[in-house]
């Protein structure tokens, strides 16, 4: 198959969509920030979530001023715990939130946090306001429960709880993938904010290298995929198992390997471009929230979301070059078809419309595979 053109038009529709999105997104805040609510319309998600914030920040940081991103960094940082918590989110109405469901604190807030200070460096922002937090950064940092021997994220199996907020009615327990990857991610940007600063980056740099070297304890030979978790829910990740291969976390073998068993299996998980948790008829063994809403084939036990969509082209584009495109052109059709959605599945299911996740992390992962192609060209001209 051959690579598609730069001037896609239907990489053209999604970036209009990711700008109309955001735009009807933005609220002004009670305490004084512009705020983003995961949902453009309705009224699902009444509060400024630090993790989708997030990643519509790191997505397309030219539709988002980056005073905006400064003063929401600046807010959370001003209200951990005394302990060190970082929220998950705050209200509407300015009430700070720390946790989820279950009686434990959310794991991946103070990683979602440094990734978007990272973010906000990377995209030309003051590094010397994050100077200024960086000591708070590494303390609650050090708040994520994990296994000290192997440096992965360990939830108690006695008191499972909100992990990664995109799993997070799933009782995903003992060693957490995802969240694994996460701290992975902020190890590293960790590392490189204090080689910025000035500072001594060896001990992130050795976080970081821990967690490479432990991931094994949660890879499956025969799905040739990663686990979900290494107790409760120790299931064949999709979600995680791309996110590995697209933030690097394992080498060029391993995600060859990876890329094929997602190629074979994509009619397992695929539906609309959009991606299912887990392989098909699978659901999760355990649920925090067993309710009508997490009931099989809804929400995160079996519905197909927008959110992994990038990841999985990042990887398709692995294993056969203009594939990975092709499923992210499936997604777009499906969008104007059918409006953006948070979940989607068959018989007319779908949940939240107007979730900005389900449109902003294709578009990240799509301006990455267009970088890459024209890189070349580049290096050439």
């Amino acid at each position: 198959m051959p690579p598609a053109p730069i001037d896609d038009p239907a990489f053209n529709q999604l970036q209009t969509l990711v700008a109309r999105l955001i735009t009807q997104a933005r609220r002004e805040h009670p305490l004084g920030v512009t705020a983003y609510t995961p949902a453009a319309f309705g009224d699902a998600y009444p509060a400024l979530y630090l993790r989708d914030f997030t990643y519509m920040a790191e997505s397309a940081p030219e539709l988002m001023p980056l005073e905006h991103v400064r003063d929401v960094i600046g807010l959370i940082t001003g209200h951990f715990s005394p302990a060190g918590l970082c929220p998950e989110r705050i209200s509407n109405e300015g009430e700070v939130i720390y946790t989820c469901h279950g009686d434990q604190p959310v794991t991946d807030s103070p990683l979602f946090l440094i990734k978007l200070c990272s973010a906000y460096v990377r995209h030309g922002g003051d590094l010397e306001f994050i100077a200024e937090r960086f000591s708070a950064l590494e303390r609650t940092m050090s708040t994520v429960p994990i296994e000290a021997d192997t440096g992965l994220v360990w939830i108690n199996p006695d008191h499972p709880h909100t992990a990664y907020g995109f799993t997070d009615t799933i009782a995903i327990t003992g060693h957490h993938l995802f969240c694994s990857l996460l701290r992975l991610e902020a190890a590293e940007n960790l590392a490189q904010l204090a080689t910025q600063l000035g500072r001594t980056a060896a001990h992130w740099s050795a976080a970081a290298g821990q967690i490479r070297a432990h991931l094994p304890l949660l890879w499956s030979p025969d799905h040739e995929l990663f686990l979900a978790g290494s107790q409760d829910c120790r299931q064949a990740d999709i979600w995680g198992s791309a996110y590995t291969c697209a933030i690097g976390a394992v080498d060029e073998m391993q995600r060859a390997t990876i890329a094929r068993s997602l190629m074979r299996q994509r009619d397992r998980f695929l539906h609309r471009g959009q991606v299912r948790h887990l392989l098909y008829p699978e659901c999760w063994q355990k649920l925090i929230i067993a309710n009508e809403w997490t009931a099989p084939g809804r929400f995160q036990n079996g519905a197909h979301w927008g959110t992994a969509t990038g990841w999985i082209a990042e990887v398709f584009e692995m294993a056969q070059p203009g594939s990975g495109v092709e499923l992210l052109q499936t997604l777009v059709a499906d969008f104007t078809a059918h409006g953006v959605w948070e979940c989607v599945g068959p018989g007319g299911y779908a949940r939240v419309g107007g979730n900005l996740s389900s449109a902003c992390l294709p578009y990240a992962s799509w301006k990455k595979l267009r970088a890459r192609q024209s890189a070349p060209a580049q290096a050439t001209a």
